[in-house]
This record gives structure tokens, sequence and C-alpha cells, in this order.
């Protein structure tokens, strides 16, 4: 058997994990080496020789290598981590875990998030919108779900917001935020209109004509906002539509 006959070796390898002797390739390749090296034994009718041992022997730890320097790969945080007032997010990771914190200037003020490391950086979260004295932490898990939000006080760390509120839109200009307390609403539930400066909130009903189908948080969108009215665009499943309320 020649080093470069790679198919030989795989046959090798699919016969070992079939034999009733092992249960995992990497015991039989073990096991081959120490009693094919040393005693010349023949297994699965293959005549496994000296030189085949070393071939299989060397394939494990350039495999394990290969995966151990995969694994210790980290991918950049390429969201904004700056926030106005002096503030930043961090992003740190550690051999399971990765973790974003809220920070103003060196001094660290809270974890904001975990998760489990190698999970999308979306779903762990990041800034969707900054404000004088909060800001908006998203946290994505796909594109047809809608997208969860903390309101961020940026002096102590902590959300305002009910846990798992879903985001509807935002203008950060004025300060505002839309949002629902039901990331699956029902006509029961109420669009919510929070004032971020004076912690003033508003209570909307959703158009009836919106529960014609699904993902109803990501079809609104505040096309104006006064004094006096919000005006939301909407899909429908037959047109676009306009709506009005007065505040």
């Amino acid at each position: 058997m020649k080093l470069k006959d790679c198919s030989v070796v795989t046959c090798v390898i699919k016969l070992a994990k079939r034999s009733s002797l092992f249960e995992l390739p990497l015991v039989y390749l073990h096991t081959a080496r120490l009693k094919c090296g040393r005693q010349k034994t023949t297994f699965v009718h293959l005549s496994v020789s000296g030189e085949t041992v070393l071939i299989l022997y060397l394939l494990i730890p350039i495999f394990s290598l290969s995966i151990l320097a995969k694994s210790q790969i980290v991918e950049p945080y390429t969201y904004d981590t700056t926030l106005s007032g002096g503030y930043s997010i961090q992003f740190k990771v550690d051999d399971s875990l990765q973790y974003l914190y809220l920070k103003k200037g060196t001094r660290r003020i809270v974890e904001l998030s975990s998760t489990s490391r190698g999970l999308p950086y979306k779903n762990l979260g990041y800034s969707g919108a900054d404000f004088k004295d909060y800001f908006i932490l998203i946290h994505s898990f796909g594109s047809s779900n809608p997208h969860y939000i903390e309101l961020i006080e940026k002096t102590t760390g902590k959300d305002i917001l009910k846990i798992g509120s879903p985001m509807i839109d935002v203008d950060e200009r004025k300060e505002i935020l839309l949002y629902s307390e039901n990331d699956v609403p029902s006509k029961n539930d109420k669009i919510i209109l929070y004032n971020i400066r004076t912690g003033q909130k508003q209570f909307f009903n959703f158009p009836k004509d919106i529960f014609d189908g699904p993902e109803i948080l990501n079809r609104i969108r505040i096309n104006k906002l006064t004094d006096k009215q919000l005006i939301i665009k909407y899909r429908t499943e037959a047109v676009p539509k306009i709506k009005v309320y007065n505040r």
C-alpha cells in the first residue's frame, strides 16, 4: 500500500467501523497500531503492513489538529460597539461561551448577554439604536422571526421592557420606539409607542386586516410621526396600506 493511495486507507477505516471488534475508528486505528505494528495481525481480510499502520497513525494527529485549530478560530464581532456618552459594548469569548458587556471607558458595568460559543452573533445581540440615556439591544433569530429587544439603561445596564418584547420599528432621531409585548400578537394585543425621552407609553390597536397572514410585526413600519398623529404603513396579503392613529 502506497502513501498516496488514500482510497485504500479510507476503505480500512470504513471496514473498521463495520467490524464487531471495535466501535470507534479511533479505537480501531490505535489498536491496529499496537497489534499490527508489533504482531503483524491481519484485520478484515486486509493485510495491514507496517507502512499502512504508520500512514493511519499519522493521519490521526493531523486530523485532530485540524479540528482543534478550526474550533479555536474566533470570527470577528463586526457589529458597531460604540455608544454615545462614552459607553461601549465589549465582546468576549472563552472556551465555551461568548459574551457582550456594557462598559463606560474602561469600567465594565454589566454582562448584557451570553450564548454558547459558535452561535451566530446576531443571537448574542447587537446595538439597534442609540439614544442619550438608553440603547436598544437586538437579538435576531432568522429573517422570518421578530427581533427581540432590550431597552438598556446605560447607567445601570438594566432592561426596562418586558422580557421577550419584539420590536416593530424605531425613530432614533425622535427617540421613539414602536413595539409589542407579544411576538405573535392577537387582536387583543396592542401596538405600543414608547417615548424614550419622557417614559410615556401610548397603546394602539393593530389594524384588523393585518391578521390575514403571518409575520405580523415584520409588516408594520412607521410612516410619519408628529405630536398629534402616528401614521403607520403595513402590508396585507392583498396590498400595502396606511393607518392613522390620533395621539
